[in-house]
């Protein structure tokens, strides 16, 4: 049975080409010993290309086999697997960075914790999280009891953080920066979309 995210990335305007400002931001602040990056929940892949721009060797998974299938049409040089749960197929310590943009919120909050504690296991000493996570006041996905109220996902879930949520979230990293974001979709100035977006090393 398809999930929420197939039927999400089957929409053409779904599929999003251009890195998030923020992201490139914080990839101007780092350089990691180890140039090995996973674009965990990479979606349509803007931003695995934009880590392999930037020199990385580039490993992009997603929980959506559709996505993924359209990602490894013809073969691309970057590595995209379909990851349908939290049971990781990578080695401890193999990632130098990883993304998770837009990840994390769509899950209940111990699946999540359980993502982040299989993701830091993947990451190198010295390595670096780069995410975002929807923040507290974010009107868009329309939330009520988890469930979003928005046509594109309708019948996903999804919740909020404040940021001491996000700072308890991200304790188990030495060292981590926040920042925070807000705008408003075309035409519907009424709504917000709020989102953290974090920096956490190792």
């Amino acid at each position: 049975m398809k999930n929420v995210w197939d039927e999400h990335y089957e929409r053409p305007k779904s599929k999003l080409s251009f890195p998030d400002e923020n992201l490139v931001r914080l990839l101007s602040r780092i350089q990691p010993k180890n140039r090995k990056a996973l674009d965990f929940g990479c979606g349509s892949g803007r931003h695995s290309y934009l880590l392999q721009n930037e020199g990385y060797l580039v490993t992009g998974c997603d929980n959506s086999k559709t996505t993924i299938d359209l990602l490894n049409e013809g073969k691309p040089p970057i590595r995209f697997l379909h990851t349908p749960n939290s049971n990781l197929p990578f080695s401890t310590k193999e990632f130098g960075l990883i993304l998770s943009w837009g990840v994390f919120h769509y899950n209940q909050r111990e699946e999540a914790k359980k993502l982040l504690s299989s993701l830091y296991e993947t990451l190198d000493t010295g390595g670096y999280l780069l995410g975002s996570i929807r923040a507290d006041g974010d009107t868009h996905l329309g939330l009520t009891q988890g469930k979003i109220n928005l046509s594109d996902l309708s019948g996903g879930y999804a919740e909020t953080y404040s940021l001491e949520d996000l700072k308890s979230f991200l304790s188990i990293f030495s060292k981590v920066s926040i920042g925070y974001s807000e705008r408003t979709p075309l035409n519907k100035l009424e709504e917000r979309i709020c989102h953290w977006f974090f920096l956490a090393e190792k």
